[in-house]
């Protein structure tokens, strides 16, 4: 994967910064003239359904992908707790939910789920709303050298939002099985964002030559909040 360098200085601590983020998505494919409503069906659901504290909802559209990509919405559910995410998922059931399902069948034209979890972050508790995911197909069982790779990136590059390298556990495709994850600000940032010195770009190319090793790209997609529960 030579071109990695390029797309992440275009796009986009040690090990003790790290953080376990355990998340499931469902992404939704829906036309532009069934937006809102969609939106407002979540909205609803969502907003009176209870969930710990620790359980974050976020609903989102996906503006920025590339052809293969159907899903137009993601629904994002994440917890630091394994537990409280798994009972989040268990609690959807019941009358409410399986009204709220048959609404959503009338809109959403597909669907798909997934679910991982991260093996290191920056720590940051940012809750930015423009986020993108890079997602790479492992060709090599290397992930602790990726992971030790990515730590030594994210020590030495001041990122503003959260940035965090993980597995897909479930719903894989095509042998996809890693993410890098960032979040923004704001728009122009996602637009700036890249290598500012020739330090960062030197631990930006010192991390593209250990991926470049042990896995290939596959493909990114980008998210921007519509609202979070």
């Amino acid at each position: 994967m030579k071109n990695v360098f390029i797309l992440f200085s275009i796009l986009i601590s040690s090990l003790t910064f790290s953080q376990n983020v355990f998340w499931y998505d469902v992404m939704l494919e829906v036309d532009g003239k069934n937006a809102s409503t969609v939106a407002s069906l979540v909205d609803d659901f969502y907003s009176n359904h209870k969930k710990s504290s620790d359980v974050t909802v976020e609903f989102s559209s996906i503006p920025l992908k590339g052809p293969s990509e159907k899903a137009t919405h993601i629904i994002s559910i994440a917890s630091n707790s394994s537990q409280s995410l798994a009972d989040f998922r268990n609690s959807l059931k019941g009358e409410n939910w399986d009204l709220y399902i048959s609404k959503m069948s009338n809109y959403v034209k597909s669907s798909r789920a997934s679910a991982g979890k991260s093996l290191i972050t920056n720590g940051s508790k940012t809750n930015y709303p423009i986020g993108q995911a890079w997602v790479f197909k492992a060709t090599n069982p290397k992930l602790p050298s990726m992971v030790e790779a990515f730590g030594k990136l994210i020590k030495s590059y001041n990122f503003d939002g959260f940035v965090g390298l993980g597995q897909i556990v479930h719903g894989t495709e095509n042998g996809e099985s890693v993410y890098i994850y960032g979040t923004y600000s704001n728009l122009n940032d996602a637009f700036n964002f890249g290598p500012q010195s020739k330090k960062e770009s030197a631990a930006f190319a010192e991390f593209a030559e250990v991926f470049d090793a042990a896995a290939q790209y596959s493909k990114s997609f980008t998210r921007v909040l519509i609202k979070s529960y």
